[in-house]
């Protein structure tokens, strides 16, 4: 998309999160410590090149990024963070959080009770789509064994079984959910539209000019058939009028022979009965004829 880019944030020293200063993201883990936003100072922005993962922008800002600095990505209407380490980009859940009035979920929370659902979840992960946040809930006792519940920041339940968590699928799921009816309502303008087209190359004939146009010599022939081919009742038909042709030309053939036959002997005979000798040309014919 031509909105998509991505912001560097660097620790700020002056904030509380100034012990995160270089440190891996498993050394602030260890030590319990929050990365946040409000920790850090944004030092630069840019577009994302077309279709650039976070492993292609790490490597390609290598030189200009620090350990304990955070990649930003806004792709496709979706935010996701990266902590950059010294050997690669570690996915970072958190680091934003909207936190509008009203809010009940946040990735800090625990013992969460869910109408319809028994026993307490808590928020393992978050995504921010189309500039709304969504919380990953998982059963705190049976963990994986029960399908995560996609809520808002204000509780609502989204999805109720989601499998795999945020993937592909996932996503695209609360894409669609985000869109506004004016949205769906164009893009189901757009859907039928496209059937109207097509339904109308099939009416006037542009369907058959693009089936046929690889087989037929030219569009004189185009009839719906690829390559002109006959119907069962039409080869019966023409298997018959062959039939008939063979015959009529075979008795043809016949009485043909019949003439000439007549023809030699009548020659044969006056030669004969003139005292002349037979031509050789015309006993020969007669033998073949014979044979």
């Amino acid at each position: 998309m031509k909105n998509d880019q991505f912001a560097v944030y660097r620790v700020d020293r002056h904030s509380e999160g100034r012990d995160l200063w270089h440190l891996s993201y498993q050394e602030a883990v260890s030590r319990k410590l929050a990365i946040r936003i409000e920790y850090y100072r944004q030092i630069d922005i840019r577009p994302l090149l077309p279709g650039e993962s976070a492993i292609a922008l790490w490597k390609r800002m290598k030189e200009s990024c620090e350990v304990s600095d955070v990649l930003v990505l806004n792709q496709n209407g979706e935010i996701h963070c990266y902590y950059v380490n010294e050997d690669y980009p570690q996915l970072l859940s958190g680091f934003i959080r909207l936190n509008p009035s009203g809010t009940l979920v946040t990735l800090d929370t625990e013992n969460y009770r869910i109408s319809g659902k028994p026993g307490n979840w808590m928020a393992t992960d978050d995504i921010i789509i189309d500039g709304k946040q969504f919380y990953l809930m998982e059963h705190q006792e049976y963990h994986r064994q029960v399908a995560y519940i996609i809520l808002d920041s204000y509780g609502k339940m989204i999805m109720e079984e989601c499998q795999n968590g945020f993937d592909e699928k996932t996503k695209q799921k609360l894409h669609e959910l985000m869109k506004t009816p004016e949205q769906r309502e164009q893009e189901h303008q757009k859907y039928k539209d496209r059937l109207e087209h097509y339904q109308k190359f099939f009416e006037n004939g542009t369907y058959e000019r693009s089936w046929e146009s690889g087989t037929e010599g030219n569009y004189n022939m185009v009839d719906g058939q690829v390559n002109n081919l006959k119907n069962v009742e039409e080869k019966r038909v023409e298997r018959k009028l062959v039939q008939k042709l063979d015959q009529a030309s075979k008795k043809k053939s016949k009485k043909r022979e019949s003439v000439i036959k007549r023809l030699r002997e009548k020659q044969i005979a006056i030669a004969v009965k003139s005292g002349k000798p037979v031509p050789r040309y015309l006993e020969q014919d007669m033998e073949r004829r014979r044979g």
